[in-house]
């Protein structure tokens, strides 16, 4: 049977009206609807919750840890917490491959420089500390504290002459008289001055001569006064004292005691 479509509008609309197919809610419909909506609301809560938890540990192990392979050189970087080190493993040298020069990393800000810095050299030695106590001289004839050979202080010209000393050169002054004296008597030929009444006042010899405390030709003038502490320096020279009635006179030069005479404290020609 056929029916226009007005009909079958008209009769579905009937049917959606009538009361017969109605489906009256239960009592308790709205507590289980607000109960069953308050629990997919705490569901979802929890869902929430446990994919926030698992998002924060997953950034936090790939930002702890990340291993990257390159394929082409075979070398591993690592990266930790932000910071980039690169480890490379050994070269494989069984195909022939011949092995690249690694790359020093560059200093950071914190790492320590001491390694760069220069070795401390060592201080130079000093000089040789020069001696205190400079060796005693002992070349040449003896001049002695109280004459120079079978000369003595004090001798008359006749005393000298009975010496086997000749005496020469006479060079007559105020009172004193210059000589050569020489002969078998005398280490060596001086120079000797005689007053009419002291005697036998100077000598001089003309070699380089020593005295028994070990000064002489080369002797420094530092070298005199530790030797002699109550000498006393004067024009070009040191005068020390010898004993009670004598004393030295060292001449001094570019290369220390030139020269050395005795002469007698109590005279009146040589000075």
């Amino acid at each position: 049977m056929n029916i226009s479509e007005d009909e079958l509008e008209q009769r579905l609309r009937a049917l959606f009206a009538d009361e017969r197919l109605d489906l009256p809610p239960p009592p308790d419909a709205g507590t289980v609807i607000v109960t069953g909506a308050r629990r997919r609301r705490r569901r979802r809560h929890v869902v929430q919750a446990v994919a926030g938890v698992a998002a924060a540990a997953v950034a936090v192990a790939g930002g702890l840890t990340m291993v990257r392979l390159h394929t082409e050189d075979g070398t591993a970087a690592m990266s930790a917490a932000g910071t980039g080190t690169s480890v490379k493993p050994p070269e494989d040298l069984t195909q022939g491959r011949a092995p690249e020069p690694s790359t020093p990393a560059a200093p950071t800000g914190t790492q320590s420089i001491s390694a760069s810095a220069p070795p401390q050299t060592s201080p130079r030695p000093s000089a040789t500390p020069r001696p205190t106590k400079l060796p005693a001289v002992t070349t040449g004839p003896l001049l002695a504290a109280d004459g120079f050979g079978k000369l003595k202080l004090g001798m008359s010209e006749a005393d000298v002459a009975a010496q086997t000393i000749t005496l020469t050169d006479a060079q007559a002054g105020a009172g004193c008289t210059v000589y050569k004296a020489e002969g078998s008597g005398l280490p060596a030929s001086a120079s000797v001055v005689i007053s009419k009444t002291s005697g036998l006042v100077a000598v001089t010899p003309d070699v380089a001569v020593h005295t028994a405390e070990g000064i002489g030709a080369g002797s420094t003038k530092d070298q005199v006064l530790t030797v002699y502490p109550a000498a006393k320096e004067e024009a070009g020279g040191v005068v020390a004292p010898a004993g009670a009635a004598a004393e030295y006179r060292f001449r001094l030069g570019e290369t220390g005691v030139v020269q050395t005479s005795l002469t007698s404290v109590t005279q009146d020609c040589a000075g």
